[in-house]
């Protein structure tokens, strides 16, 4: 039965991405023909190199494989292919390298998962947090090729939980090793029979301070305080609006989760004070009131300008990363459903995290926190050194792989 829903879904995936590109979704068009062409842009592989396949949904789980990138690039003999769900995933993340490869993973259907396996042929499959396809694991299984999750959380209402889909739960067991943020994943899943689990810890910490001392965009001249307001959806992008006229001693850099030019021009029209983008500052001037980035790769650089971070997501449940701030020593905000993410109730609980309800909120901690700086110092020391303190999770991932392969 499980089995039976599961391509059911894949197949209800599918014929959404196709409506939905009949109806002028451009990133569902650029998805379906990416689809068509993974063989293409996968046709330069070597056969002789040791092939390493890690899998991402988009640019953030990507992000977040990039320390163990690193070291399976130290052996020269070893190539990379890496696949993604999302366009934002794909058309943003590259590596340089020329044995660095990319495409769109085809769709779950059990021809397509042999078929790209077969052609891959890799040693060892890598999904990185939460995006699991059945029919690929499967088929690794049968093909003897090992295969982990890393960075992975879980919960028991998770649907191969919640619904007792043995079926699924079986496919999930036959993974070599998964790899779990936290010791309450680790527990569940032991709990339920799992003997291939192994507490790492998040990649993303080994990640954020690597690229810490990394810079890649020109000094921005900053006359006041400075507020980054990083991975923004519509909900906090309001709440600032409302405040920032009435504290002038603060300047704010936003950096939408989705840039394109209608939510850019209807970004801009919410703000009554000075107002550009990015891509038309002056940087001979002092930033305008609002600085808003309308391109991709910048926002970890530029929480160095900053002391404190509002992160988006976090009224919608999908908090986006707050490490890359918190590395850069910044006080970070967010909104208030964090249940299913650690790290921001870890630091709420240190209190060097915020969570913020509505513009009085947000408008009251900034102020608490500008108003006193020998706090707000005290503060981003701690976020350093939280961050510090957890790192080394690759360095684990990486000693099981090197036994897998």
């Amino acid at each position: 039965m499980a089995s039976l829903i599961y391509k059911i879904g894949v197949l209800a995936l599918s014929m959404y991405l196709k409506l939905t590109e009949i109806l002028g979704n451009e990133k569902s068009k650029r998805g379906n023909i990416g689809r068509k062409k993974w063989k293409q842009n996968l046709s330069g592989l070597d056969t002789k190199k040791k092939t390493f396949w890690i899998h991402a949904a988009s640019h953030g789980e990507a992000i977040m494989a990039m320390p163990l990138i690193e070291q399976i690039f130290k052996t020269p003999n070893n190539q990379l292919v890496m696949s993604f769900f999302s366009p934002s995933g794909y058309e943003n993340f590259n590596y340089k390298n020329k044995f660095f490869f990319k495409c769109y993973l085809p769709l779950d259907f059990k021809r397509n998962s042999k078929q790209i396996i077969d052609f891959i042929n890799p040693k060892i499959l890598i999904f990185v947090k939460y995006d699991l396809w059945l029919n690929l694991i499967n088929e690794c299984h049968k093909k003897e090729i090992s295969s982990i999750i890393i960075s992975s959380k879980f919960r028991e209402q998770q649907w191969y939980f919640k619904f007792k889909a043995k079926k699924a739960i079986k496919i999930l067991k036959s993974i070599s090793r998964i790899f779990t943020i936290d010791k309450d994943s680790e527990n569940l899943l032991k709990s339920k029979g799992f003997k291939n689990v192994l507490y790492s810890g998040d990649t993303r910490y080994d990640q954020v301070l690597q690229e810490s001392n990394l810079f890649k965009i020109q000094d921005l001249k900053i006359d006041h305080n400075c507020i980054v307001l990083g991975s923004s959806w519509k909900k906090e992008e309001e709440l600032v609006a409302e405040i920032v006229d009435e504290m002038e001693d603060v300047k704010w850099i936003i950096a939408p989760h989705e840039i394109d030019e209608k939510k850019l021009k209807t970004l801009q029209s919410k703000f009554n004070v000075s107002c550009s983008l990015f891509s038309e500052i002056d940087y001979n001037k002092p930033i305008p009131r609002v600085l808003i980035i309308d391109q991709i790769g910048l926002l970890a650089d530029l929480y160095s300008f900053s002391e404190i971070a509002f992160i988006g997501g976090g009224f919608s449940g999908q908090l986006h990363n707050i490490l890359e701030a918190g590395a850069k020593g910044n006080v970070i905000l967010f909104g208030p459903k964090i249940e299913k993410y650690p790290e921001a109730k870890f630091l709420y609980d240190e209190n060097v995290g915020y969570k913020i309800n509505d513009s009085l909120d947000l408008k009251t901690v900034i102020y608490e926190l500008l108003n006193n700086k020998n706090t707000l110092r005290a503060k981003q020391k701690k976020v350093i050194e939280i961050i510090n303190n957890q790192k080394g999770a690759t360095k684990i991932i990486w000693n099981e792989i090197k036994k897998l392969i």
